[in-house]
Parts: C-alpha cells; sequence; structure tokens
C-alpha cells in the first residue's frame, strides 16, 4: 500500500486527485494539505465524500502521516517549497503544478538525487494530451511552419500553459534546435524558436490546445480537449505507483508511460 500526500487538497485539481486517490486500489490517502482548509475534514470541502481525514495546514503533516509520495497541484510559488521539503524527507513527487524555471527544476534534481528519490513533473496528466504532444513532435520533423493555440479556464494563471511550452520545446528538439527562452510577442502571445503559441482564457473552459501545421496546399490540426477534471486522474494515478521506482528528475509523464 503506497502511502499518499496531496499538497492543494482544497483546489479543483486537488480535490479530485484526493476523490481519485481514495477510490484507487494499492494506494492509501494519509494526508491533505491546504492551509485554507486546516482544520476542515476532507469530507467537508469535497461534498460526497465520505473519508475521514483532517487536513492539514502544514507540510510537517507529511511527514507526521508517514507519507511517502507527496502529489503537488498548487501554484509554483507555493510548490517551491513543498517539492524541496518533500525531497529532503525522502518524500517522493508527482507535481502538476506549473510555471517552474530552469534553476527550480535543477534545484528538485539535485534535491532527488542526493535523497534517492524521484520527482515526476508533468504539464499534462491526460494520457491524450500526452499523446498530442508526441503527435505534434513526430509532425514538426516533416512540417516547418506550425502554430500553437491553448485554451485554458479563466482562473489559470499562466500563460502560456506548460502544455505549449512543452509542445514548443518538443518540436525543437525534434529538430535539433535548442529549446531557447522565449520572446513576448503580446498580450498572451509568444514566440519560443519561431513557434507561435497563443493563450485562450475564458469561463467555460477546461483544458484544450491544438497544434496548426501548414505548408503549401495542405494544414494538420492536432487537437486535445480536456472536459473533466477527471481525465488526469488515470495519468496521476500511473505516476503515483511508478514515481518509486525512479531517482532524479523526470519531466512528462511520456517518460512513465514509455512513448
Amino acid at each position: 500500500m503506497i502511502k499518499v500526500g496531496v499538497c492543494g487538497a482544497g483546489g479543483r485539481m486537488g480535490r479530485e486527485v484526493c476523490r481519485a486517490l481514495i477510490a484507487e486500489d494499492g494506494i492509501e490517502l494519509v494526508c491533505a494539505v491546504d492551509p485554507s482548509f486546516a482544520g476542515k475534514n476532507l469530507s467537508e470541502i469535497e461534498p460526497g465524500l465520505e473519508y475521514d481525514l483532517s487536513v492539514s495546514g502544514s507540510l510537517e503533516g507529511l511527514v507526521e502521516s508517514g507519507t511517502e509520495v507527496l502529489v503537488d497541484f498548487t501554484v509554483a510559488a507555493a510548490a517551491r517549497d513543498n517539492i524541496p521539503f518533500a525531497l529532503d524527507k525522502g518524500i517522493a513527487c508527482v507535481v502538476g503544478t506549473t510555471g517552474f524555471d530552469k534553476a527550480d527544476l535543477d534545484d528538485f534534481d539535485r534535491l532527488a538525487n542526493d535523497r534517492g528519490t524521484g520527482c515526476l513533473v508533468a504539464p499534462n496528466f491526460a494520457i491524450g494530451a500526452v499523446l498530442m504532444m508526441d503527435f505534434a513532435r513526430r509532425a514538426g520533423r516533416f512540417m516547418q511552419d506550425c502554430e500553437i493555440v491553448e485554451l485554458h479556464h479563466a482562473a489559470k494563471i499562466d500563460a502560456p500553459s506548460g502544455t505549449a511550452m512543452t509542445t514548443a520545446r518538443l518540436i525543437l528538439e525534434e529538430r535539433g534546435k535548442e529549446a531557447e527562452v522565449g520572446q513576448d510577442t503580446g498580450p498572451r502571445g509568444m514566440d519560443l524558436g519561431g513557434i507561435n503559441i497563443h493563450s485562450v482564457r475564458l469561463p467555460g473552459l477546461v483544458a484544450h490546445q491544438e497544434v496548426i501545421f501548414g505548408v503549401a496546399g495542405q494544414t494538420l490540426i492536432i487537437r486535445h480537449d480536456t472536459f473533466d477534471r477527471i481525465s488526469f486522474m488515470p495519468g496521476v494515478m500511473i505516476a503515483v505507483k511508478k514515481i518509486g521506482t525512479m531517482t532524479g528528475l523526470v519531466l512528462g509523464l511520456d517518460k512513465v508511460l514509455g512513448i
């Protein structure tokens, strides 16, 4: 039985993760961390969820509960504290939070290697989205010109999304180019190595992305749509079960799926 803790348990994704962990065989949810809901029972935060677990306001709850794997769906500012804390305690991490820079990732990698544990950071846990990125990577070898349009709910903070940035970097790497720092091209726009990324933030959306390739006489559109956060849960469960076999920083769910 893998003992799992969740940081950001009171958020939209955190609540869904808690629900999925409770229902998954071979996993025990032993800790839920969220300072905004400290002291509340998990069943009070997620209506209809009958599970007797008090939400902790402190990361120390991870240690006290014997957490073996931390799942973090918070924001970058909070995760920069959560992940090093967990790794330093020998707790493996599965991270869906985005907005990290290279220095953050280097720090996670160093800590994970020092403690002999794993840290998976993935921009998207929907298996369809991972396949979409892989298909775009392959297409980028044969079709030079492309643009990415990503659409998310109005509350999403970072733009462009981590999925869009990763997609562009995969295409560039396939072409043997450096994944350089993106250049701001105006409101919600970015140029990354010649690939323009456009961001849309509107109520009613969850997570959507299309990669549009164009050459003389034809276009190719690769699109993935997420309509419910439950779509991320199979990927999260796979990551939780496999991260214990890994050491150091692992970028992307594709590495876990063997794509």
